[in-house]
């Protein structure tokens, strides 16, 4: 794999630029491994990876890693635009810690938000390509009203 520090800290000003996010120190940028479809499948999807084969990448909160599909050249503008996404899953972890990943709804608005990064990279880097399109089209269900012991909604 060729990602240097140099790009790694490019990927990242990318990343803070278009999010708004606050940067954090390369240094503590999680550890990138590129590893095949099948693995990468069954670290999104453990209990269906057949449903999952698409996936390019994925920022592991449990063991704070960058999993990258092995087919991605980390160089090229296009695949690391997958890197910019997962780099603002990072800032999103270091700003706004595990459970902004606990629910449906901020799973999807993180996901909308990396989107939206990502495709602002792509742009600069003058590819006219979108991604994250079926994003509009995910509903989370309807979120349970916990009560309190009165019978009030707590929230």
């Amino acid at each position: 794999m060729n990602l240097t520090a140099e790009l790694m800290a490019r990927f990242l000003a990318a990343a803070v630029r278009f999010s708004g996010l606050p940067a954090v120190d390369p240094a503590d940028l999680p550890a990138v491994e590129q590893v095949n479809a099948q693995v990468l499948a069954q670290k999104v999807c453990p209990d269906a990876p057949g449903t999952c084969n698409s996936v390019a990448a994925l920022f592991d909160t449990e063991s704070y890693r960058i999993y990258l599909r092995d087919t991605l050249n980390p160089t090229d503008p296009m695949d690391n635009s997958f890197i910019v996404h997962e780099l603002v899953h990072v800032l999103q972890f270091k700003k706004f810690g595990h459970d902004y990943f606990t629910s449906c709804r901020k799973v999807l608005d993180s996901e909308q938000q990396a989107y939206y990064v990502q495709n602002n990279y792509l742009g600069e880097e003058g590819i006219d390509w979108r991604e994250g399109f079926l994003l509009r089209f995910m509903k989370c269900p309807p979120e349970e009203v916990v009560k309190d012991e009165l019978g009030r909604d707590n929230d």
